[in-house]
């Protein structure tokens, strides 16, 4: 069982980066996704995501990014 607290998927509710892809995908292991496993990551329409086997997500590169730049600025205030 995966701890959600530890899920790269939590406190997205202020990112508004577009959603015309998932922000990320959760419990890849099963799915048709699990190659990224193997590559540790995987391009899907037209946008690249990490995977992150502790979690067994996949998270766009974006939204990574996105939100290390939220941890500055919260450690800047």
């Amino acid at each position: 069982m995966i701890n959600k607290r530890l899920s790269y998927l939590n406190g997205l509710e202020n990112c508004h980066l577009h959603t015309k892809v998932p922000l990320g995908i959760r419990n890849v292991s099963m799915t048709q996704f699990s190659i990224a496993r193997h590559s540790g990551a995987i391009k899907y329409n037209g946008c690249t995501f990490i995977y992150f086997p502790k979690t067994d997500e996949l998270v766009r590169d974006d939204v990574i990014k996105w939100q290390k730049n939220q941890k500055k600025k919260e450690s800047k205030q």
